[in-house]
């Protein structure tokens, strides 16, 4: 693999990291999110650091250019973290209805209770 892209995707995951950390300080991101990224980042900048090791899986695996294989290998990973968040979403969508259900109730209950006083 070209040197000038090994670094320029070393660059690009620390700069990545360093925006992941911005954004957990200003508290726009939770940690415990953040690090579904920051495991990403180091894996990405493990596999760009040995690149002999993964020259030989890329050829094992049958990709031509290891590039293409850090590139699926990204696209992978990315899908994995993409159905984590989507999990999540769902989950604290059924939260949310419990919770306006649980709050409807409580109002209802409130207001019959003021009703008969």
């Amino acid at each position: 693999m070209n040197i000038k892209l090994i670094i320029f995707l070393m660059v690009f995951c620390l700069v990545f990291g360093i925006y992941i950390f911005y954004n957990i300080f200003k508290r726009r991101i939770t940690l415990q999110y953040s690090l579904m990224w920051f495991t990403y980042c180091i894996i990405m900048i493990i596999l760009l650091i040995s690149t002999p090791i993964m020259e030989n899986i890329t050829h094992f695996l049958g990709f031509e250019v290891t590039s293409n294989m850090i590139f699926c290998l990204g696209f992978i990973a990315l899908l994995v973290i993409s159905f984590t968040l989507t999990k999540f979403l769902s989950l604290q969508k059924e939260k949310i209805t419990t919770l306006t259900q649980e709050v409807g109730i409580l109002k209802k209950e409130l207001k019959n209770y003021h009703g008969k006083n």
